[in-house]
């Protein structure tokens, strides 16, 4: 219980040193073609249509940016993340750099707008070399701070394989003093996983930083057939010795998988590479 309340602290302290922000009264997805209405998540297509995909082989960056606020964000950006096909951002912000970039780097990408500050979008963002079949998000109010956590459920086509690639990114819930939140969040966005039939990729910041959250998590991958791709060494962030992100796949075979050191961020990434399992005739 200490230890929730330090980071509970800690958390207040940094929100009152950021200043006001807005939590948009509707879901809207900020993307590299403007700002869209948000889709619902419980009817997806069947299969991943589409005139390009992704590569049989394909490189993928979880990473944390800590809204950029450190000065050297846009290096770690173009050595950890310019040249993957999959980059999974918590903590993304739309500043005019950060849009130079991804317009720099011809990405396609989609945020789910967790809040806004000062004309500025912050929230999840699933980045790609490749334009997604279908696209929805989930906001989840934190408990005690009501600052929304987002998740975003993207399909890509893939190579190789006729369903495409399901692929969830997390932002979990962060501050409460049981678990129902952060559960429900998670059944939310994982909630796809059991109805596709081809590969999974789920990825982010978890915030496990509890021995619950952490058994709960393993439960859940579980059940939904998942493998953790663990880099060693294993330098991802730490609270309390738990690693607060992760990388999960199903039915891809991993090739390497690598969590590189930098203070670009207040978390390292997590980089990847997977590769197809099947080829159509």
């Amino acid at each position: 219980m200490k230890n929730s309340y330090r980071i509970l602290g800690t958390s207040l302290l940094t929100l009152g040193l950021v200043g006001c922000f807005e939590v948009p009264s509707r879901d809207h997805l900020v993307t590299a073609q403007g700002i869209v209405p948000n889709l619902s998540c419980h009817q997806p297509p069947l299969v991943a249509l589409a005139a390009e995909a992704l590569p049989r082989e394909f490189g993928i960056t979880v990473w944390n940016l800590y809204k950029g606020q450190r000065k050297n964000w846009h290096e770690g950006m173009t050595a950890f993340a310019q040249d993957q096909d999959l980059l999974l951002l918590q903590e993304s912000a739309t500043k005019p750099d950060m849009l130079a970039w991804l317009q720099a780097g011809r990405f396609q990408w989609q945020q789910l707008q967790a809040f806004t500050q000062g004309g500025v979008s912050f929230g999840v963002m699933t980045v790609a070399k490749t334009h997604q079949a279908f696209v929805c998000g989930v906001r989840s109010p934190e408990p005690l701070l009501r600052i929304p956590k987002s998740g975003l459920v993207s399909l890509y086509p893939l190579q190789g394989d006729p369903d495409g690639v399901l692929v969830v990114n997390l932002h979990a819930v962060n501050f409460e003093l049981g678990m129902a939140t952060f559960r429900e969040q998670l059944n939310d966005l994982t909630a796809l996983i059991h109805r596709h039939q081809g590969p999974v990729i789920l990825g982010g910041d978890f915030n496990t930083w509890s021995e619950k959250r952490e058994y709960w998590l393993a439960k859940l991958v579980e059940e939904l057939g998942l493998q953790e791709a663990i880099p060693s060494p294993d330098l991802r962030r730490r609270a309390f010795g738990r690693p607060l992100d992760h990388l999960y796949f199903r039915d891809l075979d991993l090739v390497e998988v690598k969590s590189p050191a930098t203070d670009a961020s207040d978390h390292n990434p997590i980089m990847a590479r997977f590769a197809a399992q099947s080829v159509t005739p």
